[in-house]
C-alpha cells in the first residue's frame, strides 16, 4: 500500500515554486533570543490567518519568550518553536532545524496524522481498473466499471500548456461515459492558476471559483482587496457530466482551491473526506541560526466569503475509508463516487 511520510510532505511543499519563496532578511546575531525574537516577529508581520483563527499572537509571546534564553540548546529552543507554531494549526507552516539532527517539524492537522492510511493506489489499480495508465508525471487514468471515467491528479505544477494537451485528450477518451471521478487525494498541491484552468474543462458557465488577499503591511490587518479567481469554460471542449471529486485529509493547497473551484457548478459532487486546511500561498524564511520556515501569507476565502483554512473543505458526501478495508484493496469512497455517477445522481 502506498503511503507517504510527512518529512515527504513538507519537502514537497517547500519545493512548489508557486508557493515558495525564500526571503532572507538582514542578518543578525545567533543567540537563542535573537533566533526567537525573529521567529516570532515575521509570523507576527507575515502571517495571513490570525483573524479568521481567532489566534492572539501576542498572548503566545508572554507564553513563549520566557522560555528562552542565550543557554537555551537546540533541542530546547526546537521544543519552544514547535508548540508555539503548533498554535498556529496550519499545514503550511512548518520548521526545517537544518544541521542539527532534529526532525523536520510540522503544524496543523498533516502533522498530527503523520502519514495516511486511507488510500491506496494499488488497489485501486488492482481492484477497480483494467489499466491504470499514465499520461503524465502526475496525471494517471482509467476506467471504472459502470462506465465511469477515472483520472488521478498527483499534483497541479505541470504547467497549463500540459493540462491543455492532457484534458484534450482525456475529455475525448471519456467522451462516452457516463461521469468521470477526479481523485485529488495525496495531491500536494502547486500552483491556483493551474487549478483554475483544469476546472474550467468541467465548466458549464463562467463562475468566481475563490477569492484571496494576501498580507502588505506588519499590522494584523493589512491586506490588499480581494482579487476573485474566475472559472470558465476552458479549451477545446468541456466535460458537462457527471463529476465527482475526490478529497480527504491529504488533499491540501492548489488541490483545494480546485475543489472550491469545481464545487461551485451543479453537475459536480464532492466526495470522501474533509480536506487538508492550508488554501493560502506560503512563503519561507531563514533564521540567523540557519534553520528555514515556513508561513502562510494571505487568506483565501470561497466565493461566498468562508474561510476553511486550518478547518478544511467538508465534502458533499462524507465517506472515510477505514484503513483495515484499504490494507485489504478495498476503497469504499471510490465505491460511492462510481455508485453516484453510475446512477446519474
Amino acid at each position: 500500500m502506498k503511503r507517504i511520510n510527512i518529512v515527504f510532505v513538507i519537502a514537497t511543499l517547500l519545493s512548489l515554486a508557486a508557493c515558495d519563496e525564500l526571503l532572507l532578511g538582514e542578518k543578525q546575531e545567533n543567540t537563542p533570543v535573537n533566533n526567537f525574537e525573529m521567529l516570532w516577529g515575521d509570523i507576527d508581520k507575515m502571517y495571513g490567518g490570525f483573524a479568521v483563527k481567532e489566534i492572539d499572537w501576542d498572548s503566545l509571546y508572554d507564553v513563549y519568550r520566557p522560555q528562552v534564553n542565550n543557554n537555551t540548546s537546540d533541542a530546547e529552543l526546537y521544543n519552544i518553536f514547535s508548540k508555539m507554531l503548533g498554535q498556529l494549526d496550519d499545514n503550511h507552516v512548518s520548521l526545517i532545524p537544518t544541521n542539527t539532527g532534529l526532525p523536520v517539524y510540522q503544524s496543523g492537522i498533516v502533522g498530527r496524522l503523520g502519514t495516511f492510511t486511507d488510500f491506496c493506489l494499488s488497489a485501486i489499480a488492482d481492484n477497480y481498473i483494467d489499466s491504470l495508465k499514465r499520461y503524465s508525471a502526475t496525471i494517471l487514468y482509467g476506467t471504472l466499471k459502470g462506465n465511469v471515467g477515472y483520472i488521478l491528479l498527483g499534483g497541479m505544477e505541470e504547467g497549463i500548456s500540459t493540462y491543455e494537451k492532457a484534458f484534450d485528450f482525456l475529455l475525448e477518451e471519456f467522451k462516452n461515459t457516463d461521469g468521470i471521478i477526479i481523485d485529488v487525494r495525496n495531491n500536494p498541491g502547486g500552483i491556483d492558476q493551474e487549478s483554475v484552468y483544469i476546472a474550467g474543462r468541467f465548466a458549464t458557465e463562467a463562475k468566481t471559483g475563490f477569492k484571496f488577499r494576501l498580507k502588505n503591511g506588519p499590522e494584523h490587518d493589512n491586506f490588499t482587496p480581494f482579487y476573485e479567481y474566475t472559472v470558465s469554460p476552458q479549451g477545446k471542449t468541456q466535460y458537462t457530466k457527471g463529476v465527482a471529486v475526490m478529497t480527504h485529509r491529504f488533499s491540501i493547497s492548489a488541490a483545494e482551491t480546485f475543489t472550491l473551484a469545481m464545487r461551485e457548478y451543479d453537475h459536480v459532487t464532492i466526495v470522501g473526506d474533509t480536506t487538508s486546511g492550508a488554501f493560502s500561498d506560503m512563503t519561507s524564511r531563514e533564521l540567523p541560526n540557519g534553520w528555514v520556515y515556513s508561513i502562510s501569507i494571505g487568506d483565501w476565502r470561497s466565493a461566498d466569503g468562508t474561510s476553511y483554512e486550518g478547518i478544511g473543505l467538508p465534502p458533499d458526501v462524507l465517506v472515510q475509508n477505514d484503513s483495515t478495508d484499504v490494507a485489504n484493496g478495498r476503497d469504499e469512497a471510490l465505491e460511492k463516487a462510481i455508485d453516484l455517477l453510475s446512477k446519474g445522481k
